[in-house]
């Protein structure tokens, strides 16, 4: 690199180069204990010497990277990444073992440390779908996949995910047998002295609050190393648990090659500089001891640089490989195959059984005589009766209807179990053992096993950010997995921005790597205050790429729905797993609505050909000829302005129109149920978030592509804020009665324009005065919304 390319920024690994003995030993000692797959996060320092020299990424592909070119084949759809986020899954051959581990390398954001946390997620899941395979009775989480993290010094003591990761890998449904945990202590971050990285004496010392042991070893012995990764995979094995080795080395160069280190550490780098190389140091040793002959060296040597120039002359006309898709997930289409969508409904006896399966416990399970009052006997006596079901019992229809069809669900988040709103009680505890009883996992308990899927529910620690990023990493190593983080309210997804820019939103794009995680995130301006409100639906629209004007996209990088019905979200949740495609998924999801009377729905709305509806038109219109003002809206506001609006003397000429999923915006769908109002002139966009929050800005622009010619779209409601919302709850509370009456006003005058409009209709036909307005608007009326040409992202249809 220093001859061929030395202006590209590479992170090289020089003072660092017996890390790759440390790596190649650990994968070693992993196979010799029955270990089949290691699952390696990798720092920047150093990524390209080891993907090239130890993980076998091709050197001719590697160097068409550094001099510019793509890792992708030409024509792929994948922007790629940066040099130092490079991934392509890889092999290491033990010939004495006659063994071969299977690397799997992530893909990780730039930003520091945040693949640890996808690490653990990833390899605990493809160690369960192993065993699963195999139907090993005995399986202990960790004896077929190692999961391996190599960090920097800086950034492992300084990284909050760390702390958060190193916190929860000993916990349930979250330990994955152990990471092995590498620091690559050049004692040194970027340009600043490991004085002012940290307060501890080590950069490992953070590892001690977890009771993980610490193995510290001089980087400069790769003999040394290899006795740590033999004493750290040894423990590993025996304890299922993380431990850190830290390897204190130094930085030959400055921090990518392109700066000058002496600038802030001349000392340091004035020792160094009369430092020989540890490669160098290492044959002189082998040499003397008589291992190794001079002639010998150099034929290792020059067969490298051999090897080295020959990919070099490659590079330029190579063509890169697209990484090898995991069998999971060919089992699936391609991103850029067409979308299947599929009927999500469910035979209503499968329903009824589900739903009372979802609260029947054994006599052993003494449940609290709340939720036996409030939650068992209300959903048995709604399901007996035939009466609308309400949003938990939906949920749990859903989960329910796929552990049947063989697809496992894990719920993870703080409080899940119970739900933040004590509504979903997915687990019964014992009130005498604390024995945690999960009815849905126990409904064909006369099935051979292994026939029903299994749901995970996890309650978390409490953090985000390394939680979430755990559950990414379940979600791309299984798609058949419905994966799902819910946030106690939804601005707690905040702490988790970095998972959901870097991975969740853009990791298809940049990687080609699919995922179908879904987050709930519980939405509405209720009274909660500014960080109990908003789930910032805004930002989620701005990850999204779903065009503005007509131009094509096959499909978005993410889906956000803003359902508002228990049977919607049963579709949303079946669908995501029903696809022959993944996507992530952004639920603002309720919190009024669990329990709102309203909002119910049937059986037969969740039942066989039924499924996911983008958009849905006002059930309460009788004549659409006869509406005038158009609202739209999303989520729970509907509910208040719908009660208004039978309250209204007016109420026939105004529609709701729910827009329920924001992303991709359903453009076909809506054009549909708009174009049905043939007499509107007056439409309105109708949120309860600030102006510059919530889905007006994103939904704006399109919305105005599908309305007649000089239409305009009006916003009412709150106007811009700089928090979500008020921490009064009664100035909250005037805002709302004001934003809802102001959705209502000039009604009037909008219906008397049409009754103006219809008597010269009636003169010219000659039709009775008497008849009602609605029926007076002749057929014949110029159709504004005729020979206009829409572009839809996705039909639900397809």
């Amino acid at each position: 690199m220093q001859k061929k390319l030395p202006n590209v920024k590479r992170y090289g690994l020089e003072g660092s180069e017996a890390i790759a003995v440390l790596l190649d030993q650990i994968i070693y000692e992993g196979a010799q204990r029955g270990i089949v797959d290691v699952v390696a996060g990798l720092s920047h320092r150093g990524r390209v010497s080891l993907l090239a020299a130890l993980f076998g990424y091709p050197k001719d592909e590697l160097l068409r990277k550094l001099r510019g070119g793509s890792e992708f084949p030409d024509g792929s759809p994948w922007t790629g990444d940066m040099l130092v986020d490079l991934a392509k899954p890889g092999a290491v051959r033990y010939d004495d073992l006659d063994a071969t581990v299977n690397i799997d390398v992530l893909w990780n954001a730039c930003h520091l440390e945040s693949g640890t946390p996808v690490g653990m997620g990833k390899s605990r899941i493809k160690d369960i779908n192993m065993a699963r395979a195999k139907k090993n009775r005995n399986h202990t989480i960790g004896d077929h996949v190692l999961a391996v993290s190599v960090h920097g010094d800086s950034s492992f003591a300084g990284q909050g995910v760390v702390a958060e990761s190193l916190g929860m890998s000993g916990l349930a449904h979250f330990t994955n047998g152990g990471t092995v945990h590498v620091v690559n202590n050049n004692q040194i971050g970027y340009t600043t002295p490991a004085s002012h990285t940290r307060t501890t004496r080590y950069a490992s010392d953070i590892a001690k609050f977890a009771d993980i042991p610490i193995i510290h070893v001089n980087g400069e012995h790769p003999e040394e190393l290899a006795r740590a990764a033999h004493l750290a995979v040894a423990y590993r094995q025996k304890f299922r648990k993380d431990i850190v080795i830290d390897v204190w080395t130094f930085r030959k160069r400055g921090h990518n090659e392109m700066d000058e280190p002496t600038f802030t550490q001349p000392a340091m780098y004035d020792a160094i500089n009369k430092r020989a190389s540890i490669p160098a140091k290492f044959e002189e040793k082998l040499i003397s001891s008589g291992h190794l002959t001079k002639d010998a060296a150099n034929a290792v040597k020059l067969g490298w640089l051999t090897s080295l120039n020959a990919a070099f002359a490659a590079s330029e006309t190579c063509a890169a490989k697209e990484p090898a898709r995991a069998p999971r997930w060919r089992m699936l289409g391609s991103s850029a195959s067409y979308p299947v969508e599929k009927t999500t409904g469910v035979s209503t006896d499968t329903l009824y059984e589900v739903g009372i399966k979802s609260v029947a416990h054994g006599d052993s399970i003494k449940v609290h005589p709340r939720i036996e009052r409030f939650h068992i006997k209300p959903r048995l006596k709604r399901l007996h009766e035939g009466h609308a079901v309400d949003w938990a019992t939906a949920e749990a229809l859903a989960f329910g209807t796929l552990l049947k069809e063989g697809y496992n669900v894990r719920l993870s988040g703080q409080d899940v179990g119970r739900g933040t709103f004590s509504q979903r009680h997915a687990m019964f505890v014992c009130q005498d053992s604390e024995k945690v009883y999960v009815p849905l996992n126990h409904m064909d308990t006369d099935q051979p096993s292994g026939q029903q899927g299994k749901l995970e529910v996890v309650n978390s620690n409490l953090c985000e950010e390394a939680v979430v990023g755990f559950e990414y990493g379940v979600a791309v190593e299984d798609p058949f997995t419905l994966t799902i983080w819910e946030a106690q309210f939804g601005d707690f997804y905040n702490n988790s921005q970095t998972i959901v820019d870097g991975y969740i939103a853009s990791g298809e794009t940049k990687w080609g790597q699919q995922n179908g995680l879904v987050l709930l995130l519980p939405h509405g301006f209720d009274g909660g205050g500014p960080d109990h409100s908003s789930c910032r639906i805004e930002r989620h629209l701005m990850l999204s790429n779903d065009p503005v004007d007509d131009h094509p996209v096959a499909l978005p990088n993410i889906y956000v729905a803003y359902p508002s019905t228990p049977a919607q979200f049963f579709h949303l949740m079946r669908r995501q797993v029903k696809r022959n495609f993944r996507k992530p998924l952004i639920v603002a999801s309720p919190k009024t609505m669990l329990r709102l009377a309203s909002a119910t729905s049937l059986l037969s709305e969740m039942g066989p050909g039924t499924r996911f509806k983008p958009v849905l038109g006002d059930p309460s219109i009788s004549d659409p000829r006869a509406v005038k003002r158009v609202m739209l809206v999303s989520g729970k506001l509907y509910y208040d302005l719908a009660k208004l609006k039978s309250e209204h003397p007016l109420g026939q000429h105004a529609a709701i129109v729910r827009i329920e999923e924001l992303s991709p915006f359903p453009r076909e769908e809506l054009y549909s149920v708009l174009s049905q109002y043939t007499n509107a002139s007056d439409f309105v966009w109708v949120q309860e978030e600030p102006r510059n929050s919530g889905a007006y800005a994103f939904s704006a622009p399109r919305v105005k592509r599908l309305l007649p010619v000089h239409a305009e779209l009006r916003y009412v409601g709150r106007s811009e804020h700089a928090a979500t919302c008020s921490g009064v709850e009664t100035q909250q509370a005037a805002e709302h009665a004001e934003l809802t009456r102001c959705a209502f006003e000039g009604l009037r005058g909008l219906v008397a324009d049409l009754v103006i409009d219809n008597i010269s209709i009636q003169h010219d036909q000659h039709q009775s005065l008497d008849e009602p307005v609605a029926s007076v608007i002749s057929a014949e009326v110029s159709h504004r919304w005729s020979n206009r040409q829409i572009y839809a992202a996705q039909s639900s249809d397809q």
